[in-house]
């Protein structure tokens, strides 16, 4: 036999000791050899080096070691354990969470929370303020709206279009709302902006190129271009998704009709008032390649961001949940954050929407609503969404037939379900009513502004 130096045989002898053991103590290991500290400290120090031993967070003070194969074991029966303890809920008590989730049954006063959870989220910008802000804020006012635009907190961009027939924007044209400092990580989920061959599209990019950031009334100087023409370059270059700016009344200016910036301009004449408030900027993408292209694999500084977006906005995330989103990255990228952060404790894994395949993974301050929900309110709520709103889970979640995202398609929720629905001029019943129910239901569907509530409306 080789004969082994007293460090090599405290290696070795450590080695097998921690395969039969869990995360113990480098005290309760020195106490079992009867050696000193700090020559287990040393032994267990070459095991780390060599991959085989790990050393765990402290716990009381102290550190705890543990052999790297056996704590992986612990961590996935502890992670099964969990799992399994978990009880699934039905699609529609689902429905019924996201609704209180969202505050539908309760509108707070907060904006902050609306955005949050809408953050990463592409609607059509004329429903923006109406319909997703609107019904979910209590007293919800355009001024705060611009206000944390102008303080630097949010930012607005438009995904670029492959469509050559739409070449301006319009007012079904979608766009996310986003922090500000996330812009490029949620701008780089989408294709690249597309070209644009408006020669006042054009002239207007190249002057935000050269200057940076710039004021409407500077951009009408810079270029000397008309004020028809500036407002089709602006148009031109926001339905392609390469400018932005850094509030949200230029998306309102550039949606309002001539006849009333005409009047407007008569009344003010061309002073400040009858432009808005503002600069535009080129949306940044240096995450694309000079085809336009982004890369395929996407930051794990991305993925972070946008899972924990998505966690705000629906509670639990699963597969079946994000299809409707249109700026995520391929879902294994993450799922394998998700499953990190499951092992980090900040969220739980398991089977919490009965029906669906694949891993789901909820916050922790979910469950408890997520179970009071199995049960529907004793006076539930009706509230009229767009069909634009991620609420609308019909044909998706939900059984029943898919109501298609325009900007004049609405749908009837009570306490999160689909009763009724919207779409062009027709009224569809998407669940029993009685006659004076169906009455209710076209005023609510049939009523323009604002999207209404009608607080313990039944259709029972």
């Amino acid at each position: 036999a080789e004969a082994l130096q007293p460090e090599q045989a405290l290696v070795q002898l450590l080695r097998d000791r921690l395969a039969g053991l869990g995360p113990v103590t480098a005290e309760l290991l020195a106490s079992d050899f009867a050696l000193t500290l700090s020559q287990l400290e040393l032994a267990l120090l070459q095991l780390q080096t060599e991959g085989f031993a790990i050393a765990m967070p402290e716990r009381d003070g102290r550190k705890l070691w543990c052999e790297r194969r056996l704590l992986a074991r612990i961590h996935r029966y502890s992670r099964e354990h969990r799992r399994r303890a978990v009880k699934p809920v039905s699609p529609a008590s689902f429905a019924r969470f996201l609704f209180r989730w969202h505050g539908l049954d309760q509108p707070a006063s907060h904006l902050d929370q609306a955005l949050s959870m809408l953050e990463g989220w592409t609607a059509p910008m004329v429903l923006w303020e109406q319909a997703m802000l609107g019904i979910r804020c209590r007293d919800y006012q355009p001024q705060e709206l611009d206000q944390r635009f102008l303080s630097g907190e949010l930012g607005w961009f438009r995904p670029g279009s492959s469509d050559v027939s739409a070449r301006q924007v319009v007012a079904a044209s979608p766009i996310a709302i986003v922090p500000r400092e996330y812009l490029s990580h949620w701008y780089s989920g989408v294709s690249g902006g597309s070209e644009c061959n408006n020669a006042h599209a054009q002239q207007v990019l190249r002057a935000l190129q050269k200057n940076g950031a710039m004021f409407t009334r500077d951009i009408e100087e810079q270029t000397g271009l008309l004020r028809p023409h500036l407002e089709e370059g602006l148009k031109t270059l926001v339905h392609a998704g390469r400018i932005t700016a850094d509030a949200f009344s230029p998306l309102r200016w550039l949606l309002r009709p001539e006849r009333l910036k005409a009047k407007q301009e008569r009344r003010h004449g061309r002073g400040s008032n009858s432009l808005p408030i503002g600069r535009w900027s080129e949306v940044p993408h240096d995450s694309f390649d000079q085809q336009g292209n982004r890369p395929v694999e996407a930051s794990q500084q991305q993925v972070a961001i946008i899972c924990k977006a998505l966690l705000r906005r629906y509670g639990v995330v699963f597969r079946a949940g994000v299809l409707r989103e249109s700026l995520l990255p391929p879902w294994r990228y993450l799922l394998a954050y998700l499953r990190r952060m499951e092992d980090r404790g900040e969220v739980q894994g398991g089977r919490f929407v009965d029906g669906f395949s694949g891993e789901q993974f909820a916050l922790p301050e979910a469950l408890g609503l997520l179970r009071q929900a199995r049960e529907p309110l004793s006076k539930p709520n009706w509230v009229v969404i767009s069909a634009a709103d991620p609420l609308n889970l019909g044909g998706w979640l939900l059984a029943g037939p898919r109501t298609p995202a325009g900007i004049n398609n609405r749908i009837l929720l009570e306490d999160g379900l689909p009763v009724a629905r919207l779409i062009g001029d027709e009224i569809e019943e998407l669940a029993p009513l009685n006659d004076t129910a169906k009455v209710s239901a076209r005023d609510l569907l049939t009523i323009v502004r604002p999207l209404s509530r009608n607080q313990g409306m039944t259709r029972r």
